[in-house]
């Protein structure tokens, strides 16, 4: 099995602790390390080489931000993610223009940040649900010149609850279909529904009948 190995960059211990904890249960993954701060980070990066960094924003000395911009000069470099408790999208903005592959709350860490560190190593852009639809908005109107085609977020197991949605399967056997899934349906759809900027629940099914038709 191959293993990915993660530095922590985070000045809280009890949260350090928390996301280590979350990490160290995903038998792929390996931290390799620990930092206060982003100058600490590079010390440990110039030794270690991660393949995924996980930071927070604000922190003594040095700050997520410009880590971020820092290892962005690399090459190789590792993938970024941010973990922060801001969730205005102007952070999202900064964060990815500074180059985050995935942007987490904090809030939401147990529920999405290994969603968002395996859609990172997948090439896909992760954005907490709770903020994604207004952020991933405004970060296609300032980085990208043409339409961001949404459906490129999705994750494989969001896109076979679309198909199984656009087929007409009840709940039951969708959540049947992903009894591999670590995160229960309702989740998953509110992902699938925040990533594609749909407004609810209704048009998501009306969305995912559409989806299958095309397919087929």
């Amino acid at each position: 099995m191959k293993t990915t190995s993660i530095l922590i960059v985070e000045d809280h211990p009890l949260t350090r602790r928390a996301i280590g904890g979350l990490l160290r249960a995903q038998p792929d993954f390996r931290v390799v390390g620990e930092a206060t701060n982003g100058l600490e980070a590079l010390h440990i990066i110039e030794q270690v080489t991660p393949d995924v960094v996980i930071t927070d924003i604000v922190m003594p000395m040095v700050g997520g931000l410009d880590l971020l911009r820092e290892l962005a000069k690399q090459t190789p470099r590792p993938l970024l993610i941010v973990l922060s408790l801001f969730d205005d999208p102007r952070y999202v903005q900064e964060a990815t223009e500074c180059g985050a592959a995935a942007y987490v709350l904090k809030q939401s860490a147990p529920t999405f940040l290994v969603t968002a560190i395996r859609d990172a190593l997948a090439g896909r852009f992760f954005c907490t649900p709770a903020i994604s639809g207004q952020a991933l908005a405004e970060i296609e109107n300032r980085f990208r010149k043409q339409p961001w085609n949404r459906q490129e977020l999705l994750t494989d197991d969001e896109r076979l609850v679309l198909q199984l949605l656009g087929s007409g399967c009840e709940p039951e056997e969708i959540t049947r279909r992903l009894a591999h899934q670590p995160h229960a349906l309702p989740v998953v759809c509110e992902s699938i529904i925040h990533k594609l900027g749909l407004p609810s629940q209704a048009d998501l099914r009306r969305y995912a009948e559409q989806w299958t038709a095309k397919q087929n």
